[in-house]
């Protein structure tokens, strides 16, 4: 019985390397097939030899010992050197060669006849400079900077007319698309501008904030403001609570309101060495924000109000614990934004050269390899500069109707591998209205896109492909965020994206530049924790992380305008960040270098 269940687990194991390497368009002999199961992780260094065999110049689909020779692992060349494989394989190898129509030697496992690849081509590469930057975590619980070590820099030698002698098989097409929209407001917006959308909204979301802080073990205390208010005599109190009218007194110390569904009491932040951690979260803290506080409450005299000094106050945050989710399948996820298509300044050269990329056409075997691996690309927001965005916007257009825009842009993005899935968000350039959340472009605009498979999605959205959350915000809050905490710098925008996970909320200021609309559900509240937190809109580059979430905020394909200027953004086009979504390592591929 039980080599009857051993033989039935290792012809199952067979049955799956050998659908693996059909789906993949390679043919294997019995013997080879041995060779594999015989190796210490065998459905790795499958994975491994699929990916390698894509590189070797003289691969014919045909999977042989001399091809696995070539292989750039030490557990395959240790078994090859056990000559594992017989002598008879050699045989079998060289009548596999010969046939006109390649087989699979099944090991009566009914499997038909493999289709060769129908375009192995190789490209000719492009005499440029790519430089990829690697971001490495040391500590899962230590937010990075923006500043990125330069891990290595390649340059692609000219080749002239001469092709290639690499075959470009990306292993990306040898996977399915496996991918689910979480969150999407489109078709669910709805409001009246009355006064009770607007209550509605703000009670959905202090119930929601309180509801995320709640879950943190060092706020179980916490009250409502109404029973402190309660109080004739001086006691320790917590409780949780928005914030409202925060100003700094002549002493430096900050006073506010803090503001529950029961009342509102005072709250004093002293600028206290001890207490030093206090008085810096209370810097980073706007209004609209959820806090919890604990301290002392002395009630008021004298008809005066009650005051609390606070002793300790914190925001929701990510848990320290939080691990993010992770792919099986060696994949990747590609994020940009702000291409601009139809205005002078859209750095049209860098979008076509990052889409070469993605067809393996520019970059030596490691660069073509992780084009390879790209099965998804995020496009976050203002794919097209729009019409009337923003005042005398018309002296910036090449193309001035807002169809031949879309028109162009389906044109550039047609080019991208039909194995690569899509996902496009509206941003603030696009056609739909400016108030955040926004729903998705509607299909009179885009209809060619969508007819080509691209999803349209509205913003803020999240998606998750293969395992992994990616939540996907244009991002206009930022400026708001930068204006009002003084230590905040637009140029480091992954700080920024830092204090709306802290907050759990994408728009925490109500009121401000942002303008945002009075929906009965609030869309912008990060209940969920994603594991790529991605944002455009600045148009500069970053990567960082906090609390082992991804951040990435995905610059542009547009040079400087003059309305950039007078907002002092100096833009960083042509970097895209891309995303292994089996390790969570990000890189960034600079499209400038050697322009």
């Amino acid at each position: 019985m039980e080599e009857m269940t051993l033989n039935k687990d290792q012809t199952e194991k067979k049955r799956t390397i050998v659908n693996k390497l059909v789906n993949s368009g390679i043919n294997i002999t019995p013997s080879i097939l041995e060779f594999v199961l015989n190796l210490e992780k065998p459905m790795e260094d499958l994975n491994l030899i699929i990916k390698e065999t894509s590189f070797i110049p003289d691969f014919k689909s045909h999977l042989t010992e001399k091809v696995l020779t070539k292989i750039s692992n030490d557990q395959i060349q240790k078994v090859l050197k056990r000559k594992v494989i017989s002598p008879k394989a050699h045989i079998n190898e060289n009548k596999m060669k010969n046939r006109d129509l390649p087989t699979i030697v099944s090991d009566n496992l009914n499997l038909k006849k493999l289709r060769e690849d129908p375009n192995p081509l190789a490209a000719p590469y492009n005499n440029q400079l790519i430089q990829i930057k690697k971001i490495s975590q040391s500590d899962s619980n230590t937010s990075l900077t923006n500043d990125i070590s330069i891990e290595k820099k390649i340059e692609v030698k000219p080749f002239g007319s001469t092709k290639s002698s690499f075959a470009f098989n990306p292993i990306a097409k040898q996977y399915s698309s496996d991918y689910k929209i979480l969150t999407d407001p489109t078709g669910k917006l709805f409001t009246t501008g009355e006064y009770e959308d607007f209550y509605d909204y703000t009670v959905d979301k202090f119930n929601k904030l309180r509801m995320m802080m709640r879950k943190r073990s060092d706020v179980l205390s916490a009250t409502n403001i109404n029973n402190i208010l309660r109080l004739t005599n001086s006691a320790e109190v917590s409780t949780i609570g928005l914030v409202s009218n925060m100003h700094q007194t002549k002493n430096n110390n900050y006073l506010f309101n803090l503001e529950d569904l029961t009342g509102i009491v005072n709250v004093l932040v002293r600028k206290d060495s001890e207490k030093e951690e206090n008085f810096k979260t209370i810097q980073r803290t706007v209004n609209d924000q959820m806090v919890y506080v604990e301290g002392t409450y002395s009630p008021g005299e004298k008809g005066k109000k009650g005051i609390i000094f606070v002793n300790y106050i914190t925001k929701i945050d990510i848990p320290t614990d939080f691990k993010p989710s992770i792919s099986t399948d060696p994949l990747s996820i590609a994020l940009i934004s702000d291409t601009h298509i139809g205005s002078k300044e859209f750095e049209e050269t860098l979008l076509k050269r990052f889409i070469n990329f993605l067809n393996g056409k520019i970059g030596d075997k490691n660069i073509r390899m992780m084009a390879g691996k790209v099965k998804y690309l995020v496009i976050n927001g203002d794919l097209v500069d729009g019409i009337g965005v923003y005042p005398k916007q018309h002296k910036d257009l090449s193309i001035s109707d807002i169809y031949q825009q879309y028109k162009r842009a389906a044109e550039i993005l047609a080019e991208i591998p039909e194995y690569i899935k899509i996902f496009y968000t509206s941003g603030n350039h696009e056609p739909v209205r400016n108030a955040i959340p926004r729903p998705a472009v509607p299909k009179k605009y885009c209809e060619d896109l969508v007819n080509f498979g691209i999803t349209c999605i509205g913003n803020p959205s999240m998606i998750e492909t293969h395992n992994v959350k990616t939540l996907i915000y244009h991002g206009e809050s930022m400026h708001d965020m930068n204006m009002l905490i003084h230590d905040l710098d637009i140029n480091k925008p992954t700080e920024i994206m830092k204090e709306l996970l802290i907050c759990r909320h994408l728009a925490p200021v109500y009121g401000e530049k942002t303008q945002i609309a009075p929906t009965n559900k609030d869309w912008l509240l990060i209940e969920k924790i994603p594991d790529i937190f991605h944002t455009a809109h600045v148009h500069i580059n970053g990567l960082g992380y906090h609390r082992n979430v991804s951040l990435v905020n995905s610059g542009c394909f547009q040079a400087q305008t003059d309305f950039m200027k007078s907002f002092g953004i100096v833009p960083t086009p042509g970097i895209v960040p891309i995303i292994e979504l089996d390790t969570m390592k990000p890189f960034e591929l600079d499209l400038k270098t050697n322009r």
